[in-house]
């Protein structure tokens, strides 16, 4: 069984790397923006932050053995998530609609917005 802790971890892991994947897609698109460059090079630099974020989640989780194997899109509602600890498998659902508004605070904390 998953501890409260190591749940935490994994879920901070989940967002983090759903964040960064979505500021790394984001920034594909910004050519049409006018003002595209800073925009661009504050993207690029909070990409470098959550990476840093993620590495440290990843080493934690190591520790304890835990590793975010897989993500596998049940429906347009649902993401499964595979997650295994010390070679015992977990099965984690999620809301598409929940992890969505998790990036979006995630986002939202980097732009020191409330």
């Amino acid at each position: 069984m998953i501890d409260f802790n190591a749940a935490d971890l994994i879920h901070k892991h989940i967002i983090l790397d759903l964040t960064k994947r979505t500021l790394e897609r984001d920034l594909n698109h910004l050519n049409d923006i006018k003002m595209n460059r800073p925009l661009a090079m504050w993207m690029e630099q909070q990409i470098i932050v959550v990476q840093n974020e993620l590495r440290e989640v990843k080493s934690q989780l190591g520790k304890s053995g835990i590793k975010v194997q897989a993500e596998i899109r049940i429906d347009k509602d649902i993401t499964e998530y595979v997650i295994m600890d010390k070679g015992t498998e977990h099965n984690r659902r999620y809301l598409n609609i929940a992890l969505k508004n998790k990036v979006d605070d995630e986002i939202k904390r980097l732009l020191n917005v409330q």
